[in-house]
C-alpha cells in the first residue's frame, strides 16, 4: 500500500506526488473530507463546515471542489500552510493541495465555471 510507505525522493530533496486511487468522495452538509481518495465533491446545504486530517504520506495530493452551492463551505485542515482555513463561496470553486509531511499546501485554486473566482485561504 503506497499510502503507508515512505515517500520517493526526487531531485533536490523534493518528493514525488502521490494520488490515492480510492473512489471519489461525495459529501452533503457538514462533515470530514477523507484522506483516502484524490477527489472530494462537496454539496453545501447552508453555511457548512468541513475538516481535513493530515495526509498519510509526504507528497499526497488532494482536490476538494464545491459542486452545489447551498451556502459557503469552510474547510479547516488539521494543518494548513499560509492559513487555517479555506472558504469556498461559489459552485465550481476548487483547491488542489499537497501534504508536505507537516502541512497541507495549496498548490492550485480556482473556479472551473468562470475561471475568475477562487476559494479564499485565510
Amino acid at each position: 500500500n503506497i499510502l503507508t510507505g515512505s515517500c520517493i525522493a526526487g531531485p533536490s530533496s523534493t518528493f514525488v506526488p502521490v494520488i490515492p486511487i480510492a473512489a471519489q468522495q461525495a459529501i452533503s452538509g457538514a462533515g470530514a473530507v477523507n484522506v483516502t481518495s484524490w477527489y472530494t465533491a462537496y454539496t453545501t446545504t447552508g453555511a457548512d463546515a468541513a475538516t481535513l486530517a493530515d495526509g498519510v504520506v509526504k507528497g499526497q495530493l488532494k482536490k476538494v471542489q464545491l459542486i452545489v452551492d447551498g451556502g459557503d463551505l469552510t474547510l479547516t485542515p488539521s494543518n494548513l500552510a499560509s492559513g487555517t482555513r479555506v472558504t469556498f463561496a461559489d459552485a465550481a470553486d476548487f483547491v488542489i493541495m499537497v501534504f508536505d509531511g507537516t502541512d497541507w499546501v495549496v498548490i492550485e485554486s480556482g473556479n472551473d465555471a468562470d475561471g475568475q473566482t477562487s476559494p479564499v485561504i485565510s
